[in-house]
């Protein structure tokens, strides 16, 4: 991997300078121009380093090299949005040997990983006993329909792996809920927070008429405030983070919910049912020894005629969608649902071959001793009929994915190649 090096950053930071968040759609890019312009530069890459590649209609590409039956490496281009607490630039800079932006750990950057872990491999004179097909998916983040359109063109590879979450290696991906709901509103305050569901808030702000009462709230729970003639804006400031990881992040909207739970009855209930990221509040706190216990993240909400939430839950392998609906529809009895999406959970054998391989080959490099995780998070293994997640994050890193200042060490991002190879070298050469 050492060859690469050089190459590898500037590619590293030039994927990094798309700004990939889905944007409005035009003709040949479904989820906006910055993305369909990161996955024709990502294919044109692939097609110089020797793969055959294929756009399919700017929803997805893949690359692939070698013959016969094939293993899939899927990954995305896509990103959460960019929020206003970065310190780093957010499309990619190297400074005292960190890499920072949007994608350096989810996904680019482990995808691109990937993509010169096999390079080096074919350069060391070694040839794959099998296809290996590295598919770039462009809507991960905001509802998989690029998986959708592979699926309706090509055939899926069987077996394969994500490099979308967490090392050592991942045979449990918790089941995902996202949930909209809304009500007619007919209270006094105006109410915005949150930009996706999988992202803890960092900021709400919320408009009502002026009084000293409100004044004495913004001051008290430290909000930023300013006064518009009869208007109050105050404004709350969380900590964003994965919504599979909540305990992480501070949400601003259940800030401000709680401050004007008083105010607002509205509010007092959404706080009440949604504020314990475990799913208490709202009869949802299920758990099993197989995956762990259920998370709860108030993604979005919108206040104005309408009173809208959205809603990203995590929740173990043995519990169903109707026991979710059902508790949901127990606790918001006066709000209807306006969309329900859910990701079946993930589920293989720690004693299967493919997970073996893989955990050994991170216990071989690492010279560590680590067994199979259960992560909230949910990658495109669950697109493979036999796959799991693989990386990119370490066991002793403290996450940044999701969150302002996403980074990886210059140091890290070279181990994670090494393990790539190593993983690939041991499953298609």
């Amino acid at each position: 991997m050492e060859k690469y090096r050089k190459q590898m950053f500037a590619k590293l930071l030039e994927i990094l300078s798309y700004d990939s968040v889905e944007g409005v759609a035009e003709a040949g890019a479904p989820f906006g121009r910055g993305n369909r312009d990161c996955l024709d530069f990502t294919l044109s890459l692939c097609k110089d380093l020797g793969f055959t590649v294929k756009n399919l209609d700017g929803y997805c590409g893949y690359a692939d090299v070698g013959e016969g039956e094939p293993f899939g490496i899927l990954g995305h281009l896509d990103t959460v949005p960019i929020d206003n607490n970065w310190t780093k630039n957010p499309y990619g800079e190297i400074s005292d040997g960190v890499i920072y932006g949007r994608g350096v750990m989810d996904d680019k950057g482990p995808m691109l990983a990937c993509v010169y872990a096999v390079r080096s491999l074919l350069d060391e004179g070694l040839t794959p006993k099998r296809k290996i097909r590295l598919i770039f998916g462009c809507n991960e983040e905001s509802g998989w329909r690029c998986i959708e359109h592979y699926k309706k063109f090509e055939a899926m590879p069987a077996d394969g792996f994500s490099p979308d979450a967490d090392f050592p290696v991942i045979n449990c991906e918790k089941g995902i809920a996202t949930l909209s709901y809304e009500k007619d509103y007919c209270g006094t305050a105006k109410l915005s927070g949150g930009t996706r569901a999988n992202v803890v808030p960092a900021d709400c702000e919320a408009i009502l008429p002026l009084s000293d009462k409100l004044i004495k709230i913004a001051i008290e729970n430290n909000f930023g405030y300013r006064v518009e003639k009869d208007k109050i804006i105050m404004h709350s400031v969380g900590k964003a983070s994965h919504a599979a990881t909540p305990r992480l992040g501070i949400n601003a909207v259940i800030r401000m919910l709680k401050a004007l739970k008083e105010i607002e009855p509205d509010f007092k209930q959404l706080y009440d049912a949604f504020s314990q990221i475990d799913g208490s509040g709202a009869g949802l706190n299920l758990s099993d020894e197989l995956s762990g216990g259920l998370t709860l993240n108030l993604g979005v909400i919108e206040c104005a005629e309408k009173l809208k939430i959205t809603l990203n839950i995590r929740y173990p392998v043995t519990v169903t969608e109707m026991q979710i609906i059902n508790a949901l529809d127990g606790c918001i009895p006066n709000y209807i649902a306006t969309k329900s999406v859910f990701q079946a959970p993930l589920y293989v054998d720690k004693d299967d071959v493919l997970v073996k391989t893989l955990l050994s080959t991170y216990n071989d490099v690492m010279g560590a001793n680590c067994t199979p995780v259960t992560i909230g998070g949910g990658t495109y293994a669950r697109a493979l009929s036999h796959g799991v997640a693989f990386g990119p994050e370490f066991p002793d890193v403290r996450s940044t994915i999701h969150m302002p200042d996403e980074c990886c060490t210059v140091d890290n991002f070279m181990k994670m190649a090494e393990i790539y190879k190593e993983a690939i070298k041991r499953l298609c050469f």
